[in-house]
């Protein structure tokens, strides 16, 4: 297990810093957001100790905003957290990703059904426009920005916000998964092509839809899977 001395990432995490600073009202929003951002892109990485002396130094607060903000780290499934012993990046087996993406399919699944009953033609036409800028889109952290956009508009954030909010907490667990792998996924638009979905929404077929939603989920989890199983069989 090791210890996190903010060296190895230490300009990546003060980029992350730097810019929630800005952007957030209160220390401990701004905390949580950059050690949550910190953990899904990969700056901390499964299996690594946060001390809090070191974290809050690095960020420039106090050592108690850092303790709220693992507190609720802990509660988002993203670390383990002892007052004694200290926190410590989750690390998930293979058959708990699996899990994260049996629940997904679930929660996705109810989500689109609802949200397709109240489907606008200028909403379906916006989302056609989302799928077509996601192919076109070749950065991966822009990509992944995108994504959730298109998702939340799709899923009708607005009156899904609860299911939503879980959906993204599960994508995000699995994703940095992916981060740690430094997966090239972004650059193969035929295997992400969210217009398959689309065109399954405007002939009013509901079922096809969702079935390539559950079978696009199985594909991803079916790779992440087997890159975990691999790493698991090749010696340290």
């Amino acid at each position: 297990m090791s210890e996190s001395g903010l060296a190895a990432d230490s300009e990546r995490f003060r980029n992350i810093v730097s810019r929630n600073s800005r952007q957030f009202r209160t220390v401990g929003d701004m905390v949580y957001e950059t050690l949550r951002e910190g953990i899904l892109n990969g700056v901390f990485q499964p299996g690594e100790r946060l001390r809090q002396d070191q974290l809050a130094e690095a960020i420039g607060v106090s050592r108690i905003p850092v303790r709220s903000a693992l507190l609720q780290l802990e509660s988002d499934g993203l670390i383990t957290f002892n007052p004694y012993r200290g926190a410590v990046v989750n690390k998930l087996s293979s058959n708990e990703m699996r899990e994260i993406y049996e629940l997904r399919a679930v929660l996705e699944a109810h989500a689109l059904r609802k949200a397709v009953d109240a489907m606008t033609p200028e909403k379906l036409a916006h989302l056609e426009q989302l799928a077509v800028e996601l192919n076109a889109i070749q950065d991966g952290e822009e990509f992944l920005v995108r994504r959730n956009e298109f998702y939340r508009e799709l899923y009708d954030n607005e009156h899904q916000a609860r299911t939503v909010g879980l959906i993204e907490r599960l994508r995000a667990e699995a994703g940095r998964y992916w981060l740690e792998r430094k997966v090239d996924y972004v650059s193969r638009p035929g295997e992400r092509d969210h217009l398959h979905l689309i065109e399954f929404i405007k002939a009013g077929d509901i079922e096809s839809a969702v079935a390539w939603l559950e079978d696009h989920l199985q594909k991803v989890c079916d790779d992440l899977v087997g890159l975990m199983e691999k790493d698991a069989k090749t010696p340290a």
